[in-house]
């Protein structure tokens, strides 16, 4: 999905999920009567359709993958959005190094 309106790549159907959307998901409280115990992983899927190359695959994917991987290894109780988003943006050398083409969220403080 797109980030917000004005992102140029990405589908826009079910929603715009900025990183602080992503990372603040809970799928124990998706469904009536699932708990936190009952769920056995998440997903990410990437609607790869609308895109042409791998640059544009990194740019959906980059910082929101790793905010998804999270909440998938942490209880939400230790779940910490303002340490996540410090923590994300050390990441953003490497990736700059690398030639990785990621989102620069304003809602973190690259």
């Amino acid at each position: 999905m797109k980030y917000t309106p004005p992102t140029e790549l990405g589908q826009h159907w079910a929603a715009y999920v900025e990183v602080r959307d992503a990372y603040d998901w809970d799928p124990a409280t998706y469904m009536r009567g699932v708990s936190e115990r009952d769920v056995f992983g998440v997903e990410a899927p990437m609607w790869s359709e609308s895109l042409r190359n791998i640059t544009a695959v990194e740019y959906l994917a980059l910082p929101r993958l790793p905010a998804v991987a999270e909440l998938a290894w942490t209880p939400q109780a230790l779940r910490n959005w303002d340490s996540f988003r410090t923590r994300i943006v050390t990441h953003q050398a490497r990736w700059n190094f690398l030639g990785v083409n990621f989102y620069r969220s304003p809602q973190l403080p690259w």
